[in-house]
Formats: structure tokens, sequence, C-alpha cells
């Protein structure tokens, strides 16, 4: 964990699979540029929308921080073992060509929590009472509900997993778009739905102003 003494504003975002032009948008309602915001990224940025290699580029080329989210572990398990994927995902081995390993290998490096002394940013969510540097990555990447063991972490008749959470560090994640944005006293979920003609959110810290742009067509049907 950084002990941070940074003075840039944090501004975090959720899942936007894609939604490169509403993301743009969401960047500049809040007068964004990297010498006075620290920007993170909750997962999830491609896949289901139509500018997946877009986004990529874009969090490459400006050096932004990211966490791993499902999606991104689904395509590099995928890649990594040549299997078939749905049209999204397989457009996007396609436009990333011979540079795919480059690409993979950057993605690779992506961790699957960042945590601050104030705040903590992971895709899914927490296991309750365990810290995420001791939880197997699935879990921080799929998790939803708790059943009290671990076996089915996505079974909507369980509890979520923010039921259980009761340090105060604040937890933002993205994931479960279902719920649409969640806010509680010490978890935020930031998952809208844009990609399914909803709205993209952001979090700015540590004021804790929710920011939102619609989506500009929905290009997925909410599943």
């Amino acid at each position: 964990m950084k002990q941070s003494t940074d003075s840039k504003q944090v501004f975090i975002v959720g899942d936007v699979h894609g939604c490169y032009f509403e993301f743009l948008e969401l960047l500049k309602k809040v007068n964004y540029h990297k010498s006075s915001h620290r920007l993170i990224l909750v997962g999830d940025v491609i896949n289901r929308g139509p500018y997946s290699l877009k986004m990529l580029e874009w969090v490459k080329k400006e050096g932004v921080e990211i966490v791993r989210g499902n999606h991104e572990n689904h395509f590099l398990n995928s890649v990594k073992k040549n299997h078939k994927m749905r049209p999204p995902l397989e457009q996007l081995k396609q436009e990333m060509g011979a540079k795919i390993k480059e690409w993979i290998n950057w993605m690779e490096t992506w961790p699957f929590y960042i945590e601050e002394q104030d705040f903590l940013v992971v895709h899914g969510g927490l296991i309750p009472n365990k810290h995420p540097k001791d939880t197997d990555p699935l879990f921080l990447m799929y998790i939803r509900t708790w059943d009290g063991v671990g076996k089915d972490i996505t079974d909507k008749n369980n509890p979520p997993w923010y039921d259980f959470y009761k340090n105060e560090k604040l937890v933002v994640y993205g994931h479960w778009a279902l719920k649409g944005l969640n806010i509680r006293n010490q978890t935020i979920g930031l998952d809208s739905g844009c990609v399914y003609g909803k709205q993209l959110s952001g979090l700015l810290l540590p004021q804790r102003e929710i920011v939102q742009v619609q989506a500009q067509k929905e290009y997925c049907p909410l599943l």
C-alpha cells in the first residue's frame, strides 16, 4: 500500500467496455489533465462496445492506472490458449495484429487492485474479512455475491459481497451493471451500464462527487 502525498485529484472511472467517445466526454466534463488528476480505471475497458483497441491505445499512451477486469482476464486467457472468442474480442485480437504479444505482455502487468490510505480500487469486490493481497485474483475480478465459503460468487440468491464489508476504507469497484451506480457508506459501484445505453460514471475524490455522461447509443443488450 502506497502512502501517497500526491496533491492531484483522484478520478476513478467505471466500466468503459469500449465506449471510447463517452469516456473522452467524461474526462472533458471534469477538465481532466495529467498534471492535476490521477486517473484510475476499474477494469473492463474492452469488449461489448465498439472501440476496445482505441481504449487500450489511450490507456497505454497516457500511462494511467487500471486494474484488471474479468473481460481483460478472459481475453488474455483465450489468446494464450488460442481459444475462439465472440466477435468483439475476436475482432480486438485481429486489430492487434503483429503487435498482439506486446499488448498481451502489457495487459498482464495490470494489478488486480490499487490501494491507498483512504481508498481501494478493485474490479469485482472483496471476500469478507480478507485482504486482497491474500485473495485469489479470480475472486477480486469476478465476485458479486457471497455464500460464506466462496463456492459460488455470482448466485443472485446470496447477499452481495459489500453487505459484509465493515472497514472504514472506501472500496470502489465495477463489474455489476445490473446494480447500476451503487453508492453506500464505504463502497461505491461505478458500473452504470454505459455499453447498454445507460451512463458512464466516474468518482472524484476526496469529495466523493459522482460525474456521469449518457451513452450515445445502446451498443449491447443488457444480459
